[in-house]
């Protein structure tokens, strides 16, 4: 496979390589959401059982992170103003990682380990071709803002998550990891939670959400302690975790701090936006956020040995992974999915005929629906997980199903856009060959 040698002359690939990615994941996230209703027995017992581990890859690879790879696609050339250095990589990577996951979740549902470690060992492969795309993307960045520092920190915070993945991976083959298992497999949770996800949702929503609400960016004190919140945080974390106990509850009131910031700046801006009117992926996330002082709460709890047990570890996974993390990237999509659609439908004939404008483009009654369904779940199923009633559990899978359902059809509703506007562009291009002759 060749590379090119540099990268593209436009600002950013092709929309098809973003969408390939933000499309993957959400038909990610609607089988995760199918399993939740599937899975409510398992998910009323303890979370380390085979298809609940199957059911939190689905989540944490299939959706979020290809949603994050895919979106990074889009906002790279943006928020960091660098071109992507090859689409055609980023195209082979995300094939590479389709089959990985699915590998990963299969063997993970059949509880067979050495099938696991080979997809395991392919995903790093796909994963690794991403950071050598991004990283050759930002060869000689020099503008090291908010932003940039923290990408940079997730970036690295992925490399050492996947290193960590795969060596559980084979220690479930050939044993050879020091220390107890839970708390090595709580330090691999965690540092892909925090060090990964947590810093990539604040790089990106300091930059991109002032232009969605026309609000003031992060003041200096909001960026100082998000960034040190979670740079000096989540080490303290991971290596409390893996037999430094005496850092665990420093760091984890330091990854606190860093949601408190951020929460304080959200909800500034929200105070002091000049949008009138907030459209239902601006609410999806401002709800999200909601979401960040329950979850920071069980997750301080959880390190002061305040609270404990398998229970109250689904209720903050569902609260942090479900509420802030998933309600965030539903409203992300719906903000970015529109858009790339309209550039690759319609900016060719914008200015030479009527073209429809982004809003015309999404379905609000669905996303209407999704937004209800979604927070409801979410809020029935933190409350069900925590009490371990499986009945409840599977109600709120059902719910999430619906959400997920409707978020889909918000999704196809936009991308019918494609379609319909190839005819259109072929009447058109036969109009100015007509013309020409």
């Amino acid at each position: 496979m060749s590379l090119p040698a540099r990268p593209r002359a436009a600002s950013g690939p092709s929309p098809l390589v973003p969408l390939g990615y933000l499309l993957c994941a959400a038909a990610a996230f609607l089988a995760a959401s199918l399993g939740v209703a599937w899975l409510g027995p398992e998910l009323a017992g303890h979370y380390y059982h085979p298809r609940l581990l199957a059911l939190t890859h689905t989540v944490t690879l299939g959706w979020v992170t290809l949603a994050i790879m895919g979106a990074s696609y889009q906002l790279i050339p943006i928020v960091l103003e660098r071109p992507i250095w090859s689409e055609r990589l980023a195209r082979w990577q995300l094939a590479i990682l389709a089959v990985a996951v699915t590998g990963m979740v299969a063997h993970f549902h059949l509880g067979t380990w050495p099938g696991l470690t080979a997809a395991a060992g392919l995903l790093a492969v796909g994963i690794t071709l991403h950071l050598g795309n991004v990283g050759m993307s930002l060869r000689g960045f020099t503008q090291w803002t908010f932003t940039a520092r923290l990408v940079v920190l997730a970036y690295g915070a992925l490399a050492l998550t996947t290193l960590f993945g795969l060596a559980l991976a084979v220690d479930r083959v050939s044993p050879f990891l020091p220390g107890e298992f839970f708390p090595t497999l709580h330090a691999h949770v965690q540092l892909a939670l925090l060090g990964w996800v947590a810093p990539m949702i604040l790089a990106v929503a300091a930059r991109v959400y002032p232009m969605f609400f026309l609000a003031p960016a992060p003041r200096r004190w909001h960026s100082l302690l998000q960034l040190w919140g979670l740079a000096a945080g989540v080490p303290a974390v991971v290596l409390g975790l893996l037999g430094v106990p005496g850092l665990l509850v420093a760091g984890a009131l330091a990854v606190a701090a860093a949601a408190g910031a951020h929460g304080a700046w959200i909800c500034e801006m929200a105070w002091w936006r000049r949008r009138p009117g907030l459209d239902w992926g601006l609410r999806f996330v401002l709800t999200a956020t909601a979401f960040l002082p329950p979850a920071a709460a069980l997750g301080v709890a959880l390190a002061a040995d305040r609270l404990s047990g398998p229970r109250v570890a689904i209720a903050y996974a569902v609260v942090t992974l479900g509420g802030w993390v998933s309600l965030t990237i539903v409203g992300m999509m719906l903000k970015i999915v529109p858009f790339l659609v309209w550039y690759r439908a319609y900016s060719p004939r914008a200015g030479r005929e009527p073209v429809p404008t982004l809003a015309q483009l999404s379905s609000p009654r669905a996303e209407a629906l999704a937004y209800g369904l979604l927070t409801g779940g979410i809020v029935l199923l933190a409350a069900a997980g925590l009490v371990g009633d499986s009945i409840w559990i599977r109600a709120a899978g059902v719910v999430l199903a619906l959400g997920a359902l409707a978020f889909a059809a918000a999704l196809s509703r936009v991308l019918t856009h494609l379609w319909a506007s190839r005819e259109g562009t072929a009447d058109w291009g036969r109009a100015a060959a007509r013309r020409l002759a």
